[in-house]
């Protein structure tokens, strides 16, 4: 994998590609690239930027397929609180810098300690084998019918 291309990216709101991102589109992609699923949504409506929500439901999220670490090593999942309010990820390509993505900046490669005081936590993605969709049922398993229906 070639760190360098995911530098330069543009920020787009929900995008999850290198021609616009944003940071849980970053961190999904780039974790993806190394062989590392985490759910790129947790399935419920994100229609803002600053959602007053969102940092418990990432942490919610996370917890089901993450581990919570102190210290921050290469592949971890960096959750931070800006000012106004954002919610930010961003996922250490080693054990000293991250990758990230702002609003009014491209995705770049920074010291994690510059973002030191704003750190919420620092998430260890488990290293599943299998598939993607494996991975999704493990997580959010099929409801099950609540009894038969009759046909007529």
């Amino acid at each position: 994998m070639d760190l360098n291309s995911f530098i330069g990216i543009p920020y787009r709101f929900r995008g999850r590609d290198k021609t616009g991102i944003d940071c849980l589109g970053l961190v999904w992609l780039y974790l993806k690239e190394r062989g590392i699923f985490i759910p790129d949504t947790d399935g419920l409506p994100m229609v803002e930027e600053a959602q007053t929500d969102y940092m418990e439901r990432v942490l919610t999220s996370l917890d089901k397929v993450a581990a919570r670490v102190d210290t921050p090593q290469s592949d971890d999942i960096v959750v931070m609180k800006l000012p106004g309010g954002y919610t930010h990820l961003g996922v250490m390509a080693d054990n000293h810098n991250m990758l990230h993505v702002l609003l009014d900046r491209p995705s770049a490669l920074v010291p994690v300690r510059k973002y030191r005081s704003r750190i919420a936590a620092i998430f260890r993605p488990e290293r599943r084998r299998g598939s993607l969709l494996e991975l999704i049922l493990s997580i959010s398993p099929p409801k099950q019918p609540a009894g038969r229906l009759r046909h007529r």
